[in-house]
């Protein structure tokens, strides 16, 4: 009887040390969503779940990785999505939370753009309309860096990069105080972090996810705290806008 008794104990303890996910990363080891994946992993990890990595390098191979997937999450921005090799359909099925979302600021020298505006190279086509010469960069970091030079007169920066400098304030995405810029078309885009799931994932990892305290306390500290609609079919739906305003 002993032995039946612990062989159920041990029984139960295996069925539940083997509920997994993985995490499917679209882009290199020690990127972005590596380093929000590593939270959450071992958040998970803590909790008793056996959590994953799956650092595939790029969103192609990325994409291909998830269609073959189960019991998976994916790491997703509209930056990532809106790439048409690289896009994988949101719905309100697989689309399981958005954990973070960036405005975006166009600072300034002085109360006009100026004549250059620098502008991360993928975002060109999000700019493209305005009035100024684009001058692409690498990242965000390096545009508030070229400003402080004086080699740009203004940029297209993520709110967090924006904070503390000597700068003008010309858009805040975010804001519904347009100013000059109440015409422009892109004048509410947003970068929104979210995560899709296959139908297999455990609800309650989700839950986990939600309340994962380290990224509750980074969207505080850079302005990254994530929008929210009153119904999933909205949240949904603003994404998908907001993905046409990438492509």
């Amino acid at each position: 009887m002993k032995k039946l008794i612990l062989g159920i104990i041990l029984s139960l303890f295996t069925m539940t040390s083997a509920i997994a996910v993985d995490f499917i990363i679209p882009s290199p080891a020690g990127g972005t969503f590596h380093k929000f994946a590593t939270i959450m992993a071992e958040d998970l990890k803590e909790k008793g779940y056996d959590a994953n990595l799956v650092v595939v390098g790029n969103c192609i191979l990325g994409k291909k990785k998830w269609e073959e997937s189960t019991n998976s999450i994916f790491m997703v921005t509209e930056a990532s999505n809106s790439v048409p090799k690289c896009t994988v359909p949101v719905t309100t099925d697989n689309h399981a939370l958005t954990y973070f979302t960036a405005g975006w600021v166009i600072i300034s020298h002085g109360d006009t753009l100026g004549e250059r505006l620098g502008v991360v190279g993928y975002m060109r086509q999000t700019v493209k309309d305005l009035d100024v010469k684009l001058v692409p960069y690498k990242n965000t970091r390096d545009i508030k860096a070229a400003f402080i030079a004086g080699d740009i007169d203004s940029g297209f920066v993520v709110q967090s990069i924006a904070y503390g400098m000597d700068a003008n304030v010309l858009l805040d995405t975010m804001s519904e105080d347009k100013g000059n810029f109440k015409d422009w078309v892109n004048n509410d885009l947003t970068l929104n972090f979210y995560i899709l799931k296959t139908a297999d994932v455990d609800p309650a990892i989700i839950e986990i996810i939600a309340n994962n305290p380290k990224l509750k306390t980074i969207a505080e500290k850079k302005s990254m705290i994530p929008v929210t609609h009153d119904t999933h079919e909205d949240h949904v739906k603003y994404l998908l806008t907001n993905q046409e305003q990438w492509q």
